[in-house]
């Protein structure tokens, strides 16, 4: 939705990194929200770079397909993609989707907080606004990209009584006052709609 609404209603083209999927399954995912990405691609208002750090074939990862070796060049590989697609469209939004595959190359959390606050300040001075998808366990210990980002918003997707629910919470947002409320939401395809939130007992 940011990246589609930006390039679509705003004029804003949006670059978009993926770290998991392949492309045509986003795509496909998107369509079923009404989102037809593939006019924007050839519009040059969107580019998609698939950029998962594993060559996948026949279902299988072999033991030396990692695209990334060593403890510093995860993020300046996936920076200096960034930099050419920004450059390539004059984007003015980026999605990184997810981080937390990149993370998980590292074996020493200095290095990778350090790649990481890297490659957030080469977003800030590429002058676009960036979404730097995380995934995050309320069992494990918060994660570095928690600290060293400006804003931190969570998406929930939990059971309440007999259903499933999806809802949202700004925990951080730097220098911006803002609700801390957990906020029932839905999809579809005008994005993600916000609901009243549930009221304490």
């Amino acid at each position: 939705q940011f990246l589609y609404s930006g390039a679509q209603d705003f004029d804003e083209p949006g670059v978009y990194i993926t770290l998991s999927q392949n492309l045509e399954e986003i795509k496909n995912d998107c369509k079923s929200f009404g989102w037809d990405f593939d006019n924007l691609i050839s519009e040059e208002k969107i580019l998609m770079i698939d950029a998962r750090p594993f060559k996948i074939e026949d279902g299988l990862i072999g033991k030396d397909d990692s695209l990334y070796r060593g403890e510093k060049l995860p993020f300046e590989h996936l920076t200096k993609l960034i930099k050419s697609g920004v450059k390539r469209i004059d984007a003015k939004r980026v999605v990184i989707d997810s981080v937390t595959i990149l993370a998980m190359q590292y074996s020493d959390k200095f290095y990778m907080r350090q790649g990481l606050q890297g490659m957030i300040q080469a977003l800030e001075n590429f002058g676009v606004s960036s979404l730097i998808l995380s995934e995050y366990a309320e069992d494990k210990e918060i994660p570095l990209e928690w600290i060293v980002t400006s804003g931190i918003i969570q998406l929930y997707h939990k059971q309440v009584e007999d259903s499933m629910e999806r809802t949202i919470q700004i925990t951080k947002m730097r220098g911006i006052k803002h609700s801390e409320q957990i906020h029932p939401i839905e999809l579809g395809s005008d994005g993600i709609v916000l609901r009243h939130p549930r009221l304490s007992p």
